[in-house]
């Protein structure tokens, strides 16, 4: 189990956890903000190594690749 803050939008993320063929579960537990962004706290929950599968597609999409 991980959680995450980020400003990705539920959808996208969902969307690509299944384009990295992680099998997570992602659930939204809160909204905050900094510096005048609004970010997601995303709950990622699932076997670790999924969980690292799925961190890593997100590390790829934030960086271009």
């Amino acid at each position: 189990m991980k959680v995450i803050e980020t400003p990705i939008p539920l959808t996208e993320l969902e969307e690509l956890a299944k384009r990295a063929g992680a099998d997570v579960k992602l659930t939204l537990v809160g909204k905050s903000g900094r510096n005048g962004i609004a970010l997601n706290r995303v709950l990622i929950e699932g076997p670790e190594e999924e969980i690292e599968r799925f961190m890593e597609k997100l590390r790829l999409a934030r960086a271009g690749g």
